[in-house]
């Protein structure tokens, strides 16, 4: 697959995954400064949770059909009841690291990672019974929430992403190719990969990566 790189295995110009995220609109990039400032702490009754996941899946259009049609906040709600207790562990995990924010998954060590992705997935999977929908493995749903409170960490992931980009249900494998991706962009540019945006609005990994993946979708 081809999210940073040009098939013939070219970097992708700083130029142009900048032109990229000013073009992708200000509903996703203004939503996306929100829940990035917001999720820095987690509160333990979910409230902050609960906002910023339905932010961005308002922000996705993801609260006119499906399982967050009805009710979204309460179910929101039942999914922090599940995952709350992981995620503020992940949280206090990151903020006692001391390292960026906004470069955290290249900044840990290769073994942190892998132990960071592992509680990702386990929690990613607590939340499936949630997310499920009619016509959506929940994989959608899941992704775009964890990303909402940890978006130096997670890809939120629509249903194209999943199945014709990165051709996988793992979402652990994914966020190490994109780590590797970034790291490997950078190696060659000499650019870093979370100062692209220049309205200072997609400051994580992440957030800025997602564009591209958009971009790449067949």
């Amino acid at each position: 697959m081809e999210i940073l790189f040009e098939t013939n295995g070219q970097a992708i110009s700083p130029y142009e995954i900048s032109n990229q995220i000013c073009n992708f609109g200000d509903g996703y990039n203004n939503a996306v400064k929100k829940i990035i400032r917001n999720s820095e702490y987690l509160d333990n009754d979910g409230k902050i949770f609960i906002e910023c996941a339905y932010q961005i899946l308002s922000s996705f259009k993801m609260t006119r059909s499906g399982p967050f049609h009805e009710n979204p906040k309460e179910l929101l709600r039942n999914c922090w009841l599940t995952v709350g207790t992981d995620l503020i562990e992940v949280r206090k995990s990151i903020s006692k690291s001391g390292l960026s924010r906004d470069r955290y998954l290249v900044e840990l060590s290769v073994q942190e990672r892998d132990e960071l992705i592992d509680k990702i997935w386990i929690t990613t999977k607590k939340l499936l019974p949630f997310t499920m929908g009619k016509y959506s493995y929940g994989l959608v749903g899941a992704s775009k929430i964890l990303f909402s409170v940890l978006p130096e960490i997670v890809l939120p992931l629509d249903n194209k992403q999943w199945l014709q980009v990165f051709k996988t249900v793992d979402l652990g494998d994914i966020i190490k190719f994109m780590t590797l991706d970034i790291q490997n962009w950078e190696g060659i540019t000499g650019f870093r990969f979370n100062e692209l945006d220049h309205s200072n609005r997609l400051t994580t990994l992440p957030s800025i990566y997602n564009v591209m993946a958009m971009y790449a979708r067949p």
